[in-house]
Order: C-alpha cells, then sequence, then structure tokens
C-alpha cells in the first residue's frame, strides 16, 4: 500500500470516528457505544466475504450456528428479581427475541411495506438471493440461534441455565450507576467486570447486564466486533479474551411483551438493543456507515444513509436525502439503525453474508455450539413470589413473581375473594380485594412439573370517625371537629393536615377529612353544620310574635307560648353541644293564645340548642342555657 493510499485511509478513518460520535449522541442518547473498527480490520473482512462466496456453492448456501450464553448479571446485593437483579423470566424472554431476529421471524415484521425498496433494488440490480418475492430487498433468516448455556467453566451444570448473578458490593466494585461519562463506565466495564466476570470465549458469548446512570450520558449497549487474524497476528478492532461480548443496560434487556413485570425503558423494551449489539459482535456495521452518505456499512442491499434515526418513522424516509438511495430512501427497520425496538425488524442478506463470514473466520466464533453447552437440560419450575404483607380494600397488592424453570412456566394465580389484574395467568398481576380480612394468595408454575407457593396478605379498610361540638351553630361560632381511627388527616377547605381543627362557618358548609393509615389505605369522610341566625338569647320569637319561648337561661321548665289566630302545632329537638338530640316533644296550640311548658330537670347544666319545627320547616334555632 502506498503512502498516498495510508493517508487517506488514515484521515478517512478519523473523520467516520468523528461522524459516529457526532450521530450517537443525537436526542441526548448515546444509544451505541461500540468501538468502529479498524481499516485494516474491515479491509480482511472485506477479503474474507469474497472468500467465502467464492468458496460457497451457488452462493446461497448458509450454515446453522447455536450459539451458548452466559448472562453476567450485576447487582448490589438486591434479591432477585428486584433491580437490577433481573428476573430470570426477563433473560429468558430476550433470548426469545434473539432468536426470532436473526431468523427473519420477529415481531413487527408484517410492517414492511409493500414493494419497499423495490425500485431501489432494481436500480441496484440487486441479485436474487437478495430479493424478496415481492422485489423488496428481502428479509434474510441469518441461520443463527441462542441458547442459554447449562454448564460453567468447571463443567457444573448451573442452577439458572446461561445466568451468571455477580454482586458488586461483596467483590468491591464501584456502583456501575456511579459514572456520568461513557469513557469511564466503559473504562470500569472493560478494565474491572470483565476482566474478572469474562468466561471462555471460544465457548460463550459474553453478556454483561446492569444498571447504568442514564441521566448523565445514556449508554444503551457496547459490544466488541469479531477478531480477525491477518499478517502479524491480530487485526485491531475485534475482542479480546478479556473483553469479547457485549454490555447491555439492564432496562433495554428482555421483552416487556413477553416478560411484563420487568422494569424497561420507554421506546427500547423489546430486546432488540441486543439484537443491534449482537450484530456488532457479529461483524455488522451501523447502516449509515458510521458517517454519512457517503460512508459505507458494506452491505450491497442497503441504500445509504445520511445519518442515525430515531423514533419510529414512516416509509419512506429521507429519500433523495444521498445520492444513490432515490427513489426509497432509508432502511430504518434495519436492526443496525437507532430506531425504537417497533420499529426495526429486519437483516438483509448481505448482512447475514456478514454474520456467517464472521461465525465461519473469527477465532472466537467458529468454535462457538461445538462444546456441548447448548443441549440445555431440563430444569423443572419451582414457584416463587414477593409481595407486601398488608394492603387496602380497592388498593391493588402488586405480586412479583421470581420464580424460576426451564423452558419457561405458564403461571396460575388464586385466592378465593380477590380478583387479578390483568388476568390470573399474568406473570406478576394486581391483586384486588373488597372486603377486609386474611387472604391466602396461591402462584402455581407448570413447564412440565408443578410447583406451588404461597403467602398471605392482611387487608384492611380504614374505619374514619369524625365528632363534632356542634352540629348546628349560630352565624360567627366556631365549631370544633375531630377525626381517629386512622393514621393522619387532612381537612378541606384549607387543607389542614391534623386530627383537630376548628373552623368558623358564615353559612351551613359540608367539611371533608382525607385520611391515610400507615400502610397506605385510605378513606374520606364528611360533616354537615347548619349555621343559624340566632337571635337573642333571652328570649326568641317566631313569625312576628306566634311563638314565645322563655325564660332562657331556664332553670327545671322552659315556657312556650304561641299567640297565632290559627291553630300551631310544631316539634321541639333540644341537642346538647356535640349536635346529640337528648330531648323531643310535640306541642298543639290553639289559636287563643295557649301555652305548653317543657320540663328540662333531668338535664345536665350546660348549653343546648333549641330548634323549632313546624311540618317540615325549620322556625328557629335558640341557644339555649340549662342553669
Amino acid at each position: 500500500m502506498n503512502y498516498f493510499k495510508k493517508a487517506v485511509i488514515y484521515f478517512a478513518t478519523i473523520f467516520l470516528v468523528f461522524q459516529a460520535s457526532a450521530q450517537q449522541t443525537q436526542f441526548g442518547l448515546s444509544f451505541c457505544g461500540t468501538n468502529i473498527p479498524s481499516t485494516a480490520w474491515e479491509e480482511r473482512f472485506s477479503q474474507l466475504i469474497e472468500l467465502r462466496k467464492n468458496n460457497t456453492a451457488n452462493k446461497t448456501h448458509q450454515n446453522n450456528y447455536v450459539i451458548p450464553v452466559i448472562i453476567h448479571v450485576l447487582h448490589g446485593g438486591e434479591p432477585v428479581g428486584t433491580y437490577p437483579n433481573l428476573p430470570q423470566g426477563q433473560l429468558i424472554s430476550q433470548m426469545e427475541v434473539l432468536n426470532n431476529d436473526f431468523a427473519g421471524t420477529g415481531f413487527s415484521i408484517a410492517n414492511y411495506p409493500p414493494g419497499a425498496f423495490s425500485a431501489w433494488a432494481a436500480s441496484q440490480a440487486l441479485s436474487a438471493p437478495n430479493i424478496d418475492s415481492a422485489g423488496r430487498v428481502m428479509i434474510a433468516n441469518c441461520n443463527i440461534e441462542f441458547c442459554l448455556a447449562k454448564k460453567d467453566t468447571l463443567g457444573n451444570t448451573l442452577p439458572e441455565p446461561g445466568i451468571d448473578r455477580v454482586n458488586y458490593v461483596s467483590r468491591g466494585w464501584a456502583n456501575p450507576a456511579s459514572f456520568s461519562t461513557n469513557a469511564s463506565f466503559k473504562n470500569y466495564m472493560d478494565g474491572t467486570v470483565k476482566q474478572q466476570t469474562i468466561w471462555n470465549v471460544t465457548k460463550y458469548l459474553n453478556i454483561w447486564v446492569s444498571d447504568v446512570n442514564m441521566s448523565a450520558f445514556g449508554l444503551l449497549g457496547y459490544a466488541t466486533f469479531p477478531p480477525l487474524s491477518g499478517l502479524g497476528g491480530t487485526l485491531p478492532g475485534g475482542g479480546t479474551s478479556t473483553t469479547d461480548g457485549f454490555w447491555s443496560y439492564a432496562k433495554t434487556f428482555g421483552s416487556v411483551a413477553t416478560y411484563s413485570a420487568g422494569i424497561y425503558y420507554p421506546g427500547y423494551n423489546r430486546g432488540r438493543t441486543s439484537t443491534h449489539e449482537i450484530g456488532h459482535w457479529l461483524g455488522l456495521r451501523h447502516i449509515w456507515g458510521d458517517g454519512n452518505c457517503s460512508a459505507s456499512d458494506y452491505c450491497i442491499d442497503t441504500p445509504p444513509a445520511s445519518a442515525s434515526n430515531f423514533g419510529n418513522p414512516t416509509y419512506p424516509l429521507k429519500a433523495n436525502t444521498c445520492a444513490g438511495n432515490s427513489p426509497n430512501g432509508e432502511m430504518f427497520m434495519n436492526f443496525m439503525d437507532y430506531t425504537d425496538d417497533p420499529a426495526k425488524y429486519m437483516f438483509t442478506t448481505a448482512q447475514s453474508d456478514r454474520i456467517q463470514t464472521a461465525m465461519a473466520n473469527s477465532p472466537y466464533r467458529k468454535f462457538l455450539g461445538t462444546h456441548n453447552l447448548c443441549n440445555v437440560e431440563y430444569l423443572g419450575a419451582a414457584a416463587l413470589f414477593n409481595n407486601s404483607n398488608v394492603g387496602c380494600t380497592g388498593k391493588g397488592v402488586k405480586l412479583s413473581n421470581i420464580s424460576i424453570g426451564y423452558p419457561a412456566p405458564t403461571f396460575t394465580w388464586t385466592c378465593p375473594g380477590a380478583s387479578f389484574t390483568p388476568g390470573s395467568n399474568a406473570i406478576s398481576p394486581n391483586v384486588f380485594f373488597s372486603t377486609p380480612g386474611n387472604y391466602t394468595i396461591t402462584l402455581t408454575a407448570n413447564n412440565g412439573t408443578l410447583s406451588t407457593f404461597s403467602r398471605t396478605v392482611n387487608i384492611t379498610s380504614p374505619l374514619l370517625n369524625i365528632s363534632s361540638s356542634a352540629q348546628t351553630v349560630c352565624v360567627g361560632t366556631p365549631v370544633n371537629l375531630e377525626a381517629d381511627g386512622v393514621d393522619t388527616f387532612t381537612w378541606q377547605p384549607g387543607n389542614i393536615v391534623n386530627y383537630a381543627v376548628t373552623y368558623t362557618p358564615t353559612q351551613s358548609q359540608t367539611y371533608t377529612c382525607n385520611a391515610t393509615e400507615v400502610n397506605g389505605c385510605t378513606t374520606t369522610g364528611t360533616v354537615t353544620i347548619i349555621v343559624s341566625a340566632c337571635t337573642s338569647i333571652n328570649m326568641s320569637k317566631l313569625d312576628q310574635n306566634e311563638l314565645t319561648v322563655y325564660p332562657n337561661p331556664a332553670g327545671d321548665l322552659i315556657n312556650f307560648k304561641s299567640t297565632s289566630d290559627k291553630p300551631l302545632k310544631i316539634v321541639i329537638e333540644l341537642s346538647d353541644a356535640q349536635g346529640k338530640i337528648v330531648l323531643t316533644q310535640n306541642f298543639s296550640f290553639n289559636k287563643d293564645g295557649s301555652a305548653h311548658t317543657l320540663n328540662i330537670t333531668q338535664l345536665s347544666v350546660g348549653l343546648y340548642f333549641l330548634k323549632v319545627r313546624h311540618n317540615t320547616d325549620v322556625f328557629k334555632v335558640v341557644k339555649l342555657i340549662k342553669e
């Protein structure tokens, strides 16, 4: 290679690295942190692809590969199933996504538009293996399968197939979420975690899963390219014996469609971050070639792209933005773009050729699946779940399913007197109760063997009691309200937080108390205070002297005298200061000015309220003092 050509390659590489860095930080999200391989690596890889094509009968033959996987789950001592110590079901769901995606049968492939890229494919004169029966660029079956390894590096059967749980606290390592830059985090992963946890890279695909400080730098994943040998040894750009594999942000690992109980990152909750990163691990470049329109991903059946794409675009996207992608635009639905998980769903034939070449030639790839690690033995179901041991009527109690088993079990929840949302066969539903009491919740897990597990929960319903110093008061008279039976109280109006409150109402009003028990159960109670425009404390008259009440203050007797010129029937209600009715009396008056006497000898000395009714109407409320 002459000096000029070397210089061109050098500056082109620098340009591509700069462009990739710029594209990978759009929208504050560094989707992929995978390093771009060297030019020497790409040149050698292209040579191997051509050799493979020339040596393959009909140039269409694909070998089948089954890759053993070990997932190193980093956690800080949290119980299994508590983030970031991901549950087995969530990890298994990722394997299902990978197997479907690399087989060309993943979810949302039905969204591939009729005639997609057919005009472009015709203009490029793509050959038959790259085109489907509708003339579109073909969605390829890469003939790659993944399985959870059944044995560790010493030949011992793993209690959880394919899973290695690593407590970074007991190892004396830093919290993965404590780093604030891509560089510092990757240095920690490559220099500390990987070196001390990696399994034999010629036998396993090593995956590391952990939490990360998403608000600081937003990295979703990064991988290593397959190492290649050339003249003078291993070429720069691939993984090493202490770094090979890929890391994934825990909230993007697994699929909410298969395992709904997990904690996921919006937009990337269907497992395709792993599909993207394993694409790198198998030799694929970003769809925009880690540069602009002039850069290449070295695949003849992917149109040129101007940059990475995000979100959920519609076809065609960015038509004519790059010379050579007219009229169908960019292939945003390719797994090697940055679009949301539902938007990307395909590899192409040329990408599959690169994958097959990596598996056949890379020293860390070509022996995978040859060590009898993928014949996973059956692991019987073991039902287990967590839940709060207390709850409230009408408020769901979350059930956290941490059962294990391989293959993944199906589940049935039972609890007499309760209901499950979204249903009794959900992985981790909410359970609701309508009445208080002690309940037993039972989970049955089934993957060919049955396993049951039960836990109890105490369900309570708050009993709020409200008392008032009076139910009827005069205008401007304070009234004291008190609540008990629960733990915290908030009164309205005023948003007053206390068990007791004093109001001075100017008109009849309803007061509300919102109460909460210590376990979070809530209830609401109300009390209505009637306000009356009380008159003289010594004598009250109704309707222009039709009725006279005296004396006030009173001793043992209260006198009622009618001066009406017509008969009058009334009901007397006497209430104490707390609003409790202590005496009721009916009186009938003739039109001749007759009188009646009410004996209150039995009442204690104090303040009372005298309410006079005629039919259903309240004539007057009198504030009465008993001496």
